[in-house]
């Protein structure tokens, strides 16, 4: 990875966490009470009670103030790799659990944090493809691929949609995001229809809005989850690369 690409997408998540990544000692795991845990982040609803990054041999887990102590007892037992196995992560999930309250739902999310560069990506030309204008938001709807998230993506010229003759059946954009904007874009990509995919509709969408996000000299990142092969496998036949991985708890309101 370039040392510039590390260096701006550490100052990136180092926002989210509330500490300096790039300070971080390889090979240890430091445990970070932040208040920004107590609070959603920009298009959730919930906070997350704990967001752990692991990348280059260093992890950050970032957690509401009172499940620092009980969460520095249960890692100093635990290596780097084992965050990413399912004991470990029920461990954490655990701990959160005790801490908070039992009766708090809690959602765990896993997975690859992605990038791309000039010199990593592919641009598949699959199948047509063009950007999405504010005049087609309507045709996107009745097909189930628009919401109103998209709308500044389509107003930035970074939203493109994949066409089964005159049918959009896929799209891809990115999401606003609350630091380091001129820097960094975070993709977004609501998916494919059903009954196309697999069909090369979602790499084809998801390439020409890299290329977009290339363009205009920020660095693209996509974020997915470890349930979802399908994403990683798409992103990758793009060009992205490893930054590094996440786990999230985020507290949610339902019953």
């Amino acid at each position: 990875m370039p040392e510039t690409i590390r260096s701006t997408l550490d100052r990136f998540f180092s926002h989210y966490l509330e500490c300096e990544l790039d300070k971080v000692t390889p090979g240890y795991v430091w445990v970070i009470p932040a208040n920004r845990r107590e609070l959603p982040e920009l298009h959730y609803e919930n906070p997350f009670a704990l967001w752990l990054i692991a990348t280059g041999n260093r992890c950050v887990v970032s957690v509401q103030p009172p499940l620092e102590n009980p969460l520095k007892k249960q890692i100093a037992h635990m290596g780097l790799g084992v965050f990413r196995t399912p004991a470990g992560q029920k461990t954490l999930l655990d701990t959160v659990a005790r801490t908070l309250g039992s009766r708090l739902n809690l959602s765990p999310v896993s997975g690859p944090i992605l990038f791309a560069t000039p010199a990593t990506f592919r641009l598949l030309n699959l199948h047509p493809c063009r950007q999405v204008t504010p005049e087609d938001k309507p045709l996107l709807a009745a097909t189930g691929l628009y919401g109103p998230y998209l709308d500044k993506s389509i107003n930035d010229g970074t939203c493109f949609a994949a066409f089964d003759h005159d049918q959009p059946v896929s799209i891809a954009g990115t999401w606003e995001v609350p630091h380091l904007n001129e820097q960094v874009a975070e993709m977004c990509v609501p998916g494919t229809i059903p009954s196309k995919r697999r069909e090369g509709y979602g790499k084809t969408a998801l390439s020409y809005a890299t290329r977009a996000v290339l363009n205009t000299g920020k660095i693209p990142i996509y974020l997915t989850s470890d349930r979802n092969p399908a994403s990683i496998a798409t992103a990758r036949a793009v060009g992205y690369q490893p930054y590094g991985w996440q786990f999230r708890v985020e507290i949610t309101t339902g019953t």
